[in-house]
C-alpha cells in the first residue's frame, strides 16, 4: 500500500503527512492519533478506494481484539467532524457501499524541497543474461550517487526505489507517492566490453518527457559515461523548473577504470546496498579486490571504508580490527580526491567512534552534506551529531529532511523513529514507528519504539505487547533486555530473571552481546550497581552506544544517581 510524505493541501486544509498535523488557516486541528492515522491514508489514496479491512489492517495487528467495524466508523465521524464534512453530501470523504471510503477532494501536494526533486527508478536489464542484473542495479546507484553530489537538484534515495523494480506502476503515481517533480527511468545493454546506456527524464504536473539519450561506451568508461548522464539530467531539471536560476557546479567526473575494476565496483554497490551482513560482506571482498589491483582508484578505497565500517558498527567484526583500517582508507581515498563524499562521512564517524572527537566528527559531516546533499547517510549523521551536542530543534529538522529524501525506506522510517524516542517526543515517536511497520510489517525494530513510546506514555499493556512482539520476531540481545526490563518494573520478577538468564547465554554462545543490554534489565530488576558495572565495561570498550546515553530507552532508573551525570560528562554528549 503506497503511502505519500510531506505536505499537502486540499480546500481550507493542510496536512503534514509525516508529523500527523492537520491545519485549517493557519490553526492547528485537533485530531486523535488513529483517526489522524485513517485521514493521512484517504489522502494519500486520493480518488482510490480504501477498503475498510485496509483501515482495519492500519489500526490493528491480529493480535488486537476490538470492535473493527465500530472502531472504523469512529475513526471516519471523527475525520468528519474536524473537516466540517457530511456522509450524505461529502465533499471530502465519500462512503462506498460494502466497500469503503475515498478522499474526493482534489490535493495538492506541497514541494518538499526549494531545489527541483527527481526519481531515479531502478534501470532495465536488456541482456538476457539475469546473471547481468547487477550491472543494470550498479548503473542506477551510480547514477544516483551522482546525481545527489550535485547542488541544483535533489535525489531520492536508492533505498526508497528499490520496490519499483519490475513495477509496472504509472510514472504519476510514483510520483505522487515519493512527492518528486520528475522521474528518470531507463535501461542498460552489456555484451562484452561495451555497454549501451538509454536513460530518459519526466517532468510531473503535468507529465511530459523533457529529455532522452543513449550513451555507449566500453565498461571501463562506464562510470564516467553516468556522470554525463547525471550532469545532463541535473541541467535538463533546472532548465524546465528554475529557468532563472545561474549555471550548475557540477563534481569532477570518475576517471576511466580497467573493465573488471568497474565491474567489481558496480557489484560491490549492488552488495552494499542490500543493508544486511552477507552483503556488505560480499561488498567487502569486492572491495579488497579493488583495493589490491586498483590502489588509487578513490572511489573503490572509499566503498571499502565504508564496508569495514558498516560490519563493525554492526556487530558482525570487532571494531578494534576494522574500525582503524576504515579510517586509513578514508584518508587515502581523500588524498586522491577530496570530492568524495562517501570517504568523508565514513571519516567522520571514525572521528566519533574511534577517536570520540565530536567536533572533528561534525566537521567532516558538514562536509560530506556539502559535497553531496543528498545523501541521506550524511543527513542523519548529521542529525545524530546535533542531538549529543544539544541542538534538537536542527536535529529535528534533519531528520525530516532526511525522511523526505528517504521517504519508502526501512532505515530513514526507523531511524526517525528512534531519534523522536531519544529526544524525547513519545507521541511523535510512536506514530513514526506505527507508520514504519505499515510500510514494513516484518521489520523488528519500529516494535522497540512503539513499546518504548508506549511506555513512556503509562500505556505499560501495550507497551508490554509491542516489545513481546518484537521477542516473538528475533529473541535477539536487544528484544530480551528492553522486555526483562519492562517486566521488572512491572513486578514481574522471575520473567525478566529469565530473559536475563538467556541473554547470559545467548553472550556465552555467540561471544559477545552488547553491554548496554545487561544495563537496561539490570535497571529494570532494580540492581543499579549492575547496571552501572556494564555501563563502565562499555566505556571501557569505547562502545559507540555511550553516545545515545541520555536519551537511552530503560536506563532512567539510573538518571538520579550521580554516577550517571559523571559517566555523560566522561562521554562528552549533552542531555536531548
Amino acid at each position: 500500500m503506497a503511502v505519500m510524505f510531506g505536505s499537502v493541501n486540499f480546500g481550507a486544509f493542510k496536512l503534514d503527512l509525516e508529523n500527523g498535523d492537520l491545519w485549517k488557516s493557519g490553526k492547528l486541528l485537533k485530531l486523535r492519533p488513529q483517526p489522524m492515522r485513517v485521514l493521512c491514508l484517504l489522502v494519500s489514496q486520493a480518488g482510490k478506494p480504501v477498503s475498510r479491512e485496509e483501515i482495519r489492517r492500519l489500526l490493528w495487528d491480529e493480535s488486537t481484539f476490538v470492535d473493527y467495524d465500530v472502531g472504523v466508523d469512529y475513526c471516519v465521524n471523527r475525520i468528519r467532524s474536524v473537516l466540517g464534512d457530511k456522509a450524505q453530501s461529502p465533499r471530502y470523504i465519500e462512503t462506498l457501499p460494502r466497500r469503503g471510503y475515498r478522499f474526493i477532494a482534489p490535493v495538492k501536494r506541497e514541494r518538499s524541497f526549494a531545489e527541483p526533486t527527481v526519481a531515479v527508478l531502478p534501470f532495465d536489464n536488456l541482456s538476457r543474461d539475469p546473471a547481468k542484473d547487477y550491472f543494470a542495479d550498479g548503473i542506477t546507484d551510480a547514477l544516483i550517487t551522482e546525481l545527489a553530489r550535485i547542488q541544483a537538484v535533489r535525489v531520492i534515495s536508492r533505498q526508497s526505489v528499490l520496490h519499483l523494480k519490475g513495477s509496472s506502476r504509472k510514472v504519476e503515481d510514483i510520483a505522487r507517492d515519493l512527492s518528486v517533480d520528475a522521474v528518470v527511468e531507463g535501461a542498460v545493454l552489456h555484451e562484452g566490453q561495451r555497454v549501451r546506456l538509454t536513460a530518459q527524464l519526466i517532468l510531473t504536473e503535468p507529465e511530459r518527457h523533457a529529455w532522452a539519450q543513449s550513451y555507449e561506451c566500453d565498461v571501463s568508461a562506464v562510470l564516467t559515461t553516468q556522470y554525463e548522464a547525471a550532469r545532463a539530467i541535473a541541467e535538463c531539471i533546472a532548465t524546465a523548473l528554475r529557468p532563472a536560476s545561474s549555471a550548475i557546479p557540477l563534481p569532477l567526473a570518475a576517471r576511466p577504470v580497467a573493465p573488471e575494476i568497474a565491474e567489481d565496483y558496480l557489484k560491490a554497490r549492488v552488495e552494499f546496498d542490500k543493508m544486511s551482513a552477507e552483503g556488505i560482506g560480499k561488498a567487502l571482498q569486492y572491495s579488497r579486490d579493488i583495493t589490491l589491483k586498483a590502489p588509487d582508484f578513490a572511489l573503490g578505497l572509499a566503498l571499502h571504508a565504508a564496508c569495514l565500517f558498516m560490519l563493525g558498527y554492526w556487530g558482525h567484526a570487532p571494531i578494534r580490527e576494522v574500525y582503524p583500517s576504515a579510517k586509513q582508507l578514508a584518508l587515502e581515498a581523500l588524498a586522491i580526491d577530496d570530492g568524495l563524499g562517501t570517504a568523508h562521512l565514513v571519516l567522520a564517524w571514525m572521528n566519533l567512534l574511534l577517536d570520540w572527537d565530536l567536533n572533528a566528527a561534525m566537521r567532516g559531516v558538514r562536509r560530506a552534506i556539502e559535497l553531496s546533499p543528498s545523501d541521506t547517510d550524511a543527513r542523519s549523521f548529521y542529525s545524530t551529531l546535533l542531538c549529543f551536542l544539544g541542538d534538537s530543534t536542527q536535529a529535528m529538522r534533519e531528520v525530516q529532511y532526511a525522511l523526505k529524501l528517504n521517504p519508502t525506506a526501512l532505515l530513514g522510517n526507523q531511524y526517525a523513529a528512534w531519534m523522536y524516542l531519544h529526544m524525547g517526543q513519545h507521541a511523535r515517536a510512536e506514530a513514526q514507528a506505527k507508520r514504519t511497520i505499515d510500510l514494513f510489517p516484518g521489520s523488528l525494530q519500529p516494535f522497540f519504539v512503539v513499546g518504548w513510546s508506549a511506555w513512556y506514555q503509562c500505556r505499560t499493556e501495550e507497551a508490554v505487547a509491542a516489545l513481546e512482539k518484537a521477542l516473538s520476531h528475533s529473541r535477539e540481545a536487544l528484544s530480551l533486555s528492553y522486555l526483562g526490563h519492562v517486566y521488572g518494573r512491572l513486578g514481574r520478577i522471575d520473567e525478566a530473571t529469565d530473559l536475563l538468564r538467556e541473554l547470559k547465554q545467548s553472550r556465552a554462545a555467540q561471544g559477545h552481546a552488547p553491554p548496554i543490554a545487561f544495563a537496561v534489565i539490570h535497571a529494570g530488576l532494580g540492581d543499579i550497581d549492575a547496571a552501572f558495572d556494564w555501563l563502565e565495561t562499555a566505556y571501557r570498550l569505547r562502545d559507540g552506544y555511550l553516545f545515545w546515553l541520555p536519551g537511552a530507552p530503560g536506563l532512567d532508573p539510573l538518571h538520579s544517581d550521580p554516577r550517571f551525570a559523571h559517566l555523560v560528562q566522561r562521554v562528552g554528549v549533552v542531555p536531548p
